[in-house]
């Protein structure tokens, strides 16, 4: 069965749905996603959306919040479109039904979060990303020429002489089928299965961005990944994010004695950054030996409890009442800032080929994401890549319009990697190795690095890389299970080489042996792209 389409859609999130939205009318769009539309990372979004709707917020207030949180390494560019376009994004959002949390006077009830200097986060309850998601999912599925196929797990590009064309998928029935189209989007969300901590859903396994890379395109800034600083740490329960908004409505990090701590190392206390929260609780873990809680005691229980009814509810799985009794948290992998490099509509340097959301990487987060930015960038740059596929009408277009973003590409450091010639093929990645890249990403790629330990990542990394993708070149036909371990292989060895390549601490990336800025060599974005390998 080979599948053809106008305009071929990996992904079913916030970007993806908005970019369908854009596409309405431009001929017949096909969505692949790998499991139900509800499942990736937009449904896991519970703290909200920011935009600048708000009286005395402004987009350029909310552009310098945006790029004091990147740490020296956002796109001003991008950063402008975000905060600009994204208060338009979200009132259409509004008309189209989302229901937003509203205060007395009927406008949207604005949160804040840290690292924001204004009251700017539209939610709903705790569930904001499914709110979005269900909206725009409502919209796009009603559309003309829509037609989603659920449960086909997309494993490779299809590139024909230098052009994205489509891709290939595994379906219900477990064989492989092609899906042609004339523009792909990737929007296949983040990564954070890649490492053993992560608020992340199973599906988060980093399956664009490998599949990108393997393709050709740059990918860039991998080595900012986000660790948010408070997912539920209850032995037997998964990861649960427990929202920066907690924290934002008055909830503080307290020690083992109850004792608020973060203004010992942070002046904006409990709502600095995530980088620097997440630092701050493994040190204060280290220093006293015992674990760190969140406490809500200083807060209302009835509104706690009807503010944040999915976490509430999560705690109540785990035997604790949130609003009452101290709730363990700690840090987990979140959010991947970098990706597959993207101009500002989305294009790759692959012609054909575009990406929005969290698999991509236009800059606007640099070295560390703003808190409740993810939502409102799928929102805009999903809607400016559809705009722009809408406007790619051929082949040729795409690879015109593709220039912008091997420009980007080119104006950074670029590192070229091919796969070694003595590398020898292997048909699979062995099925034990998912836990222990997980494992190895956590302990030695985690909140605090050092040369030794991402040397030894790589090293570990680089053997078994190089052998399955020898192996995908030639040929082989891996199952479900080993691309998804391919991909994971292939994601954490980027990582790990660019947290090791930037000798420098900047956002997310700690280095304890290079604990400070430099600016004079590493204030700049690095791209990495793969050689053809024999």
């Amino acid at each position: 069965m080979e599948l053809h389409a106008d305009v071929l859609i990996i992904g079913s999130g916030i970007a993806a749905l908005r970019a369908v939205a854009e596409l309405s009318g431009a001929g017949d769009i096909l969505i692949l996603t790998k499991a139900e539309p509800e499942e990736g990372n937009t449904g896991y979004a519970q703290g909200g959306v920011a935009a600048a709707v708000g009286a005395g917020d402004s987009p350029a207030l909310h552009a310098a919040d945006t790029i004091a949180a990147g740490d020296g390494l956002c796109d001003e560019r991008a950063v402008a479109v975000l905060v600009e376009e994204g208060p338009r994004h979200v009132r259409e959002l509004m008309d189209w039904g989302a229901r937003f949390d509203l205060g007395p006077d009927g406008t949207p009830a604005l949160a804040i979060e840290g690292a924001h200097s204004a009251r700017r986060v539209l939610h709903a309850r705790d569930a904001t990303g499914r709110e979005m998601g269900s909206v725009l999912w409502r919209r796009a599925s009603s559309l003309p020429g829509v037609r989603v196929h659920a449960h086909a797990r997309v494993v490779d590009l299809l590139i024909e002489r230098g052009d994205c064309v489509g891709a290939c998928f595994i379906g219900d029935d477990g064989r492989f089928h092609p899906a042609r189209a004339r523009a792909v989007l990737l929007a296949t969300g983040g990564a954070g299965q890649v490492y053993r901590e992560t608020t992340n859903p199973g599906v988060a396994t980093g399956d664009g961005i490998a599949m990108a890379f393997r393709a050709g395109a740059a990918i860039g800034d991998l080595e900012f990944v986000q660790f948010h600083p408070t997912a539920l740490n209850v032995a037997g329960q998964p990861r649960f994010l427990l929202s920066e908004a907690l924290r934002g409505e008055g909830a503080q990090l307290v020690n083992a004695g109850g004792d608020a701590f973060m203004s010992r190392y942070e002046p904006a206390g409990d709502l600095a950054s995530r980088d620097r929260v997440s630092r701050a609780i493994v040190r204060e873990e280290q220093r006293t030996g015992h674990p760190v809680f969140l406490s809500l005691r200083a807060l209302d229980p009835a509104y706690v409890h009807r503010r944040f009814p999915l976490i509430a509810a999560a705690c109540r799985r785990a035997g604790l009442d949130l609003a009452r009794d101290p709730i363990p948290a700690g840090p987990a992998a979140h959010y991947v800032m970098g990706g597959v490099i993207t101009d500002l509509d989305g294009l790759t340097t692959v012609p054909g080929l575009f990406a929005a959301g969290e698999v991509a990487c236009t800059g606007v987060h640099g070295a560390n994401r703003l808190a409740s930015n993810s939502l409102l960038e799928g929102l805009v740059f999903g809607a400016r890549a559809g705009r722009a596929m809408r406007s790619d009408a051929d082949a040729e277009g795409a690879g015109t319009v593709a220039e912008g973003a091997r420009t980007v590409a080119e104006g950074a450091g670029t590192v070229a990697e091919g796969a070694g010639a003595n590398a020898e093929g292997a048909g699979t990645v062995a099925e034990g190795a998912e836990a222990a890249i997980r494992d190895l990403m956590w302990r030695s790629v985690g909140l605090f690095r050092n040369r030794d330990a991402l040397r030894q990542a790589v090293d570990t990394l680089d053997a078994p890389w190089m052998q399955v993708t020898r192996s995908i070149r030639r040929g082989a036909r891996l199952d479900a299970d080993d691309w998804k371990r391919a991909n994971l292989l292939t994601v954490a060895r980027l990582i790990a080489r660019a947290a090791l390549r930037r000798e420098e601490s900047r956002g997310a990336h700690y280095r304890d042996d290079h604990p400070e800025h430099d600016d004079i060599h590493w204030k700049k974005r690095v791209t990495e792209t793969i050689e053809q390998i024999d």
